[in-house]
């Protein structure tokens, strides 16, 4: 233990002849334990509520979607999307068909995107959970499911079989004046009813690739998109690489926050003003440590000056009231971390705190990367706040 760090623990811990100044530091210390206990709380609500948002506004985005670089559609036999399945760190790869089109019950119509799927989509993004009502479709049939937006739109049965959903497409080419029917009409039954998010509720529909492919007249293993979903701790880069490999240049693997770039940009530009602002406020909450070492300073020269007269250097006695104010806002931080961290574990686990109108918890996350950010920031301005400080000690020994 230096002798600089031994003399400041123990002008941490004595008396002094002014309770005032130990009122001060006291105070000082309080005050930034809780600026870096909001701090964490804050952060860990915005993460919470980012990773709600995008639960919900990303429903349907994968972590990874292939494409065709120069065409709607593609041809992709099956032996390619089971060698993308083998691919360490990818858990499902599911083709899909894409196409809008209009559904039309009884007097209702209304424009959605048809997606083709098959049993592997389901894997993806698990959307039996999501279907309070019916089931999810076969890989083969006539069948269709709606969210809750587009039957409440339609007013459409579930297994109604005396009232068929008709789905039309434009047919192809040049349009004939004199052609009595512009569309391509097939016929399905209503299967089930999900609910995931109003967007996709209202807009999207699914159905089995091979219904599509009929309406669309596609060729068998013709498809729009390959949706991936990686496991957890997948290395995303190498695995992107790797998948390029395997289905070549002329398709393009696409990132879920290239899906979205605008959503992303602002959630990301969002995040840095919160830490910018949090990291005012704990600024501001270290000046009390500056004011309290200065009060320190005053309250100890004349015993700075016995120090100085036994042969310390400025210095020394400098870097004593440098560890004075790393003590300070360290163990005052310290406290206020442990609380912040309390108050996040026990919201995620006891979710007492609710969303006001709703029985929804409030969405909070304990992310390390949040912790990291907070160690980073609250130690370089600690150590700022402690050198500012100890500056005083100069112009008081000199005078």
């Amino acid at each position: 233990m230096s002798f600089s760090f031994f003399v400041a623990r123990r002008y941490r811990l004595s008396s002094t002849r002014f309770n005032t100044v130990r009122l001060i530091n006291h105070f000082a210390s309080f005050v930034v334990g809780v600026a870096v206990c909001a701090f964490f709380v804050i952060q860990s609500v915005f993460s919470g509520l980012h990773d709600f948002g995008l639960s919900y506004s990303s429903s349907i985005d994968p972590d990874l979607k292939i494409n065709s670089v120069d065409s709607f559609s593609f041809i992709m036999a099956d032996t390619v999307i089971v060698k993308l399945e083998q691919v360490k760190g990818v858990a499902v790869a599911a083709p899909i068909f894409s196409q809008e089109a209009i559904l039309r019950f009884e007097q209702q119509h209304k424009l959605v995107t048809l997606i083709g799927v098959d049993s592997r989509y389901d894997q993806l993004f698990g959307i039996s959970d999501r279907i309070p009502f019916g089931r999810m479709v076969s890989d083969r049939g006539e069948e269709l499911l709606l969210g809750y937006g587009t039957t409440i739109d339609l007013g459409a049965g579930l297994y109604d079989y005396d009232g068929f959903i008709e789905c039309l497409l434009p047919k192809q080419g040049a349009i004939n004046p004199l052609e009595p029917n512009p569309f391509v009409s097939r016929w399905a039954t209503n299967v089930g009813v999900f609910q995931m998010n109003e967007e996709v509720d209202y807009n999207y529909v699914f159905t089995p690739l091979p219904f599509v492919w009929s309406l669309t007249n596609a060729a068998a293993n013709a498809y729009t998109a390959v949706d991936v979903k990686l496991d957890n701790n997948a290395k995303k880069i190498a695995l992107i690489e790797e998948i390029q490999r395997i289905i070549g240049s002329g398709f393009e693997v696409i990132e879920k926050e290239a899906l979205n770039p605008a959503l992303y940009r602002m959630l990301q530009t969002e995040r840095i003003a919160i830490y910018l602002i949090l990291s005012l406020v704990l600024t501001i909450a270290l000046f009390n440590v500056v004011g309290a070492i200065v009060m320190m300073v005053l309250d100890k020269r004349n015993q700075l000056q016995t120090l100085l007269g036994m042969g310390s250097s400025i210095n020394e006695i400098r870097q004593i009231f440098f560890y004075q104010g790393l003590l300070l806002s360290g163990i005052g931080g310290f406290f206020g971390l442990v609380v912040g961290i309390g108050v996040v574990v026990a919201q995620s686990i006891g979710e007492f705190i609710l969303v006001p109108g709703t029985q929804l918890p409030y969405p909070i996350s304990f992310s390390i990367e949040n912790l990291s950010a907070l160690l980073l920031i609250w130690g370089m301005l600690s150590v700022v706040a402690a050198w500012i400080a100890s500056a005083v000690v100069r112009s008081q020994l000199l005078r």
